[in-house]
């Protein structure tokens, strides 16, 4: 979609566009192991199990993609206006059911990619983060969750969203220190979806949670009660909805800024957690450091990537070696978490290849429009 003003048509329509990238193919899972490699150009690998896929993406903002912070990138493959066209044809590549984005800005949701995505039969809900001072709304970023009309609706009362300065000052007004230290304007989305069937009995429903947790180094702690309070949040809509926290699947996919073996890798993947520091601040004394979600990462599948070895003992270690490559930082951030008593993983989207990416140098690239790559899983119910 061109802009409408002529001046940023010519723009447009002079700035280089390089070919996509060869399309990144299928792997096909059984029993949590790579059997094989799909077909160029098919998202299933299985069409006649039901299911669905499932995409998290961080697509950088246009207010962080400034030549001062990705220097290397090539000054016209930063803008918007270029960038926009690479997501937006990665995004209707993969066609899957389910997105989960984090960096959307307000503006380009509202007069971009949802527009746009409707022509492709999605809907979606957008949650800007909380800065109060930040200035025009339009140009805040925030998560997206966009999701096929034809598979998909939203149950009665299904949309949450997750506002982690919200629930820092209901539990923190008396403590300035840690009340201070937790409003970091992060938020979450929690939507319970039905899958679209003619017979109530295949009318599954699912639980989708997309976050972006805080990126400070320096605030473990509180990335720690971000993820905390999340899966708080996943367990109370489950039960007002069902009854149990184990009836409905859930999928909690999204930029953690955490890396493998972190405090928040550790507690979704392992259940509970003892922090690695301490509680230094006083920000985790009220916390279980504890949930009751079999999660596990739809990427720590053996044969994956180069990290997911059958020898491996350990999921953790199992995670890619990156989704996250800059010339400052290179690692796994982002990822797709799924309570394994409910789903199984029947394909994955394979790595990017390392040679594309440090062709440009790093991300992002003319040919990769953000700094992180986008993950993506098939996931089959399992009861």
């Amino acid at each position: 979609m061109l802009s409408s003003h002529p001046a940023a048509q010519r723009d447009e329509i002079r700035t280089p566009h390089p070919p996509p990238p060869p399309p990144r193919r299928m792997l096909l899972v059984r029993n949590n192991v790579v059997v094989s490699l799909g077909k160029p150009g098919t998202n299933r690998t299985n069409a006649n199990r039901l299911g669905f896929t499932l995409l998290t993406y961080n697509v950088l903002s246009e207010i962080y993609a400034t030549a001062d912070a990705y220097p290397y990138c090539a000054a016209w493959a930063l803008p918007w206006n270029y960038r926009r066209r690479n997501i937006m044809r990665e995004l209707i590549n993969y066609r899957a059911d389910i997105m989960c984005l984090q960096e959307v800005q307000a503006d380009h949701f509202e007069n971009f990619l949802e527009p746009e995505l409707a022509k492709y039969n999605y809907a979606g809900v957008h949650k800007c983060k909380t800065r109060e001072f930040m200035g025009q709304y339009g140009k805040m970023d925030g998560c997206a969750i966009l999701y096929r009309r034809d598979k998909f609706q939203v149950v009665p009362g299904g949309q949450h969203d997750v506002e982690f300065n919200t629930i820092a000052r209901q539990r923190h007004s008396n403590d300035r220190n840690v009340l201070n230290r937790l409003l970091k304007d992060n938020v979450a989305q929690v939507l319970l979806l039905e899958m679209i069937a003619p017979h109530p009995a295949t009318r599954r429903q699912l639980l989708v949670a997309n976050t972006h947790i805080n990126a400070s180094p320096e605030f473990a702690d509180v990335k720690l009660w971000q993820t905390q309070h999340l899966v708080l949040e996943i367990e109370r809509m489950l039960t007002q909805h069902s009854g149990s926290t184990s009836t409905i699947p859930v999928v909690a996919a999204g930029d953690f800024n955490s890396l493998p073996g972190s405090d928040p890798h550790t507690l979704l993947a392992n259940g509970l957690v003892q922090p690695e520091n301490g509680d230094p601040s006083g920000v985790l004394a009220t916390l279980p450091l504890r949930h009751s979600l079999p999660l596990r990462s739809a990427m720590a599948t053996v044969g994956a990537h180069a990290n997911a070895s059958a020898e491996s003992h350990e999921l953790q270690r199992m995670e890619p070696p990156y989704t996250n490559y800059t010339t400052s930082f290179v690692g796994t951030l982002d990822y797709i978490f799924y309570t394994v008593d409910r789903l199984s993983v029947g394909g994955l989207l394979q790595m990017v290849d390392d040679r594309q990416v440090q062709e440009h140098t790093a991300l992002p690239s003319p040919l990769f429009s953000s700094d992180h790559t986008p993950l993506l899983s098939e996931f089959h119910f399992k009861r």
